[in-house]
């Protein structure tokens, strides 16, 4: 009775305290409670852990007591590493998960302790130098069992949390001495690869599973990594395709998310809003209103599959692979109250559409950002001769939905794409950029992507002779109307790059078509075409002649690109040369003012044989990709924006336990 009404009249000045609270009070007062009770671990761990109350004892600590409370520390982060290595303990599951979660909390509350305080180390402050090869063998052995075992998903998704947490410890993943680690045992990513194998687990944490590899790939890329050379070397075609069916699910999840098609409304500038606000509501600024977030953009699933793509040719025969996975990934993923049934794909397919959503919005940094990695991607693909004669097989047809941004010129079909190889689709995506982007804010990094992606395209299909069965004439209005926009704003853009690098990239296309075009266009019609649209865009290569004849003859810092420009522009100009008058004669003749496509092209067919044309070196060659040192800093700022989103997704998660605490263990 006098409890009670001493605890009713005290309302409101001190609350008792749980005994996990005065526990962890105890022990940060510098007391070991285990030298008066030899069970006193085995008992804690056994208590639900208050995880604020524990992350508020560690931010009390100051810089000067940051040496005395380390042994503290350390230990209670060993005791729950030891704990996950117990099998046979009772009641094993309940411990696993409270000491994870204690683990969890300590882990992120020293990395905050740390920042307060420069100059301390989290693998010192956790586990000291001397023991660090042990406690985290001990700590990858232990989940790795776990992670591979008879345990319940909430157990494995909890020892997965932790792992993530310290692997996010630090913004710039090289400075984080743990993960160095992490890297050189091969028990972890062994454990990965096992987890996107089954299909069950895969569903539950292949999202996780792929965030993960990425962070341990991209650790220390200037040096040899164990990690980036196992994955290299993955040629098991059941891990290959989980990895690939990951990638899949959490891009399609996007693709359904983002759909504007999907709403009901009607009108372009409705459908506008739409697009434009959804793909925009996915790039958020963080408080300061600098760095840009890229959560719920799948940014890791595109680091993983860039590193997939890169390091391991064996991965380019998993992208036309029909999915078979309809449940969209929980844990990491972001859309798990709600779970979507998605339709069946393969990854190129599902990848494909969405850089076309992604690719609507690239004012801000962070779509910027998304869309290069987006068009990297593809890059890597386009280089691949596997992965180009899986595009242009006749015989390997898909639908993509390419989504594109509704224009008063224009109106957009909801109606499906038709069914065609893929590289015509991945021709049609690029075209689609190049025609959509022309601002005096010109994204010339992403265009000079674009079109390198076409051009690697274009030199296989010269080289294996493959004809593809596509409406060449929009790729060649893309290349001009981009010449056109690049004369009509010279002035400009030559403040910001050489506009010439990029016209003698189109340019050098240009004359492939006119120099192999009889190899890989499908009739002879459309290399007439070919013919007719240089003709008609005569205007623009006129300008672009004088734009380049001045530059060229002048001592500024684009005259060698401008001469190269010159030089390829010989084939052009006598093309125009050769036909004007004859064109001309023939108008004359036939008393005509406005001649129609078909005469024009008859007259071209009519004069070929008297057509001189020179053999251009080189047509067919280009640069491979390389990581370094062109995008090295690029990749550092995407892992850095994917380490903070990571971490704040850990944060916000609650994992359920029910199964466990009901004795569902």
């Amino acid at each position: 009775m006098s409890l009670r009404k001493s605890s009713g009249h005290s309302v409101g000045k001190k609350q008792l305290k749980e005994k996990v609270v005065q526990i962890y009070e105890q022990i940060f007062q510098g007391e070991d409670p285990s030298l008066t009770n030899t069970n006193f671990w085995e008992e804690f761990f056994l208590l639900k852990p208050k995880t604020a109350a524990l992350e508020s004892e560690l931010s009390k600590i100051r810089g000067d007591q940051l040496a005395y409370i380390k042994p503290t520390i350390r230990s209670l982060f060993c005791q729950c590493v030891s704990v996950l290595g117990d099998v046979n303990s009772s009641s094993y599951n309940i411990k696993i998960c409270n000491s994870v979660q204690t683990m969890t909390s300590v882990v992120d509350g020293v990395v905050k302790l740390i920042k307060a305080e420069f100059g301390y180390d989290l693998l010192d402050a956790l586990m000291g130098f001397e023991n660090a090869e042990k406690v985290t063998t001990n700590l990858l052995t232990h989940s790795s069992t776990i992670l591979t075992g008879e345990y319940p998903g909430c157990v494995k998704q909890a020892v997965i949390y932790a792992l993530l947490m310290i692997m996010t410890a630090t913004e710039i993943v090289s400075k984080n001495r743990i993960m160095e680690y992490f890297v050189n045992s091969s028990t972890l990513l062994e454990s990965l690869f096992w987890l996107l194998s089954q299909t069950e687990t895969r569903l539950e944490f292949g999202y996780d599973c792929l965030i993960m590899l990425a962070l341990l790939v991209n650790f220390e890329k200037d040096r040899p990594n164990a990690c980036a050379v196992r994955l290299s070397l993955v040629d098991d075609h059941v891990t290959l395709n989980g990895y690939s069916q990951a990638i899949t699910t959490g891009l399609s999840e996007f693709c359904v998310e983002h759909n504007p098609l999907l709403d009901n409304s009607s009108g372009w500038l409705h459908s506008f809003s739409t697009m434009v606000g959804s793909i925009g509501s996915i790039f958020v600024a963080d408080e300061n209103g600098k760095n840009e977030s890229l959560s719920g953009t799948k940014v890791g699933l595109l680091m993983a599959f860039y590193e997939a793509v890169h390091l391991n040719r064996n991965f380019m025969t998993t992208l036309a692979n029909t999915k078979t996975d309809t449940s969209p990934s929980n844990s990491l993923s972001q859309n798990i109250t709600s779970p979507l049934q998605l339709p069946p794909s393969n990854l190129l397919v599902t990848f494909l559409e969405y850089s076309s959503l992604v690719m609507q919005d690239i004012k801000t940094e962070s779509g910027s950002n998304l869309t290069k990695l987006c068009f990297i991607v593809l890059s890597c693909i386009a280089e691949d001769q596997y992965a180009n004669a899986l595009m242009s097989d006749p015989h390997l047809v898909f639908r993509v939905q390419l989504h594109r941004v509704p224009m008063r010129h224009r109106k957009i079909s909801p109606d499906l794409a038709k069914p065609a190889p893929l590289v015509c689709s991945l021709i049609d995506l690029n075209v689609e950029f190049l025609m959509t982007h022309l601002t005096k804010r010109l994204p010339h990094e992403i265009y000079m992507q674009s079109i390198g992606i076409i051009h690697r395209v274009l030199c296989y299909q010269k080289k294996s002779r493959t004809r593809v069965n596509f409406d060449w004439k929009q790729l060649w209005t893309a290349f001009f109307t981009v010449l056109k926009f690049l004369c009509s704003n010279e002035v400009s853009l030559l403040k910001k790059f050489d506009i010439f690098s990029m016209a003698l990239q189109i340019v050098n296309m240009v004359n492939l078509f006119v120099t192999f075009g009889d190899t890989f266009l499908v009739t002879p019609a459309a290399y007439d075409e070919l013919y007719y649209e240089i003709i008609r865009w005569q205007q623009v290569f006129d300008n672009l002649w004088s734009l380049t004849a001045r530059h060229a003859s002048s001592s500024g810092d684009y005259q060698p690109t401008a001469a190269k420009l010159s030089f390829s522009l010989t084939n052009i100009r006598g093309i125009l040369t050769h036909f004007s008058p004859k064109i001309e004669e023939y108008l004359s003749s036939q008393s005509i003012s406005t001649p129609s496509e078909e005469q024009i092209i008859e007259v071209v067919r009519q004069n070929y044989e008297s057509l001189t044309l020179k053999i251009l070196d080189n047509l067919d060659q280009y640069d491979r990709y390389s990581e370094v040192p062109k995008y090295s800093s690029f990749f550092t700022s995407i892992v850095r924006v994917m380490v903070k989103d990571t971490r704040q997704i850990i944060t916000n998660k609650q994992i359920d336990f029910t199964t466990i605490l009901t004795g569902g263990e």
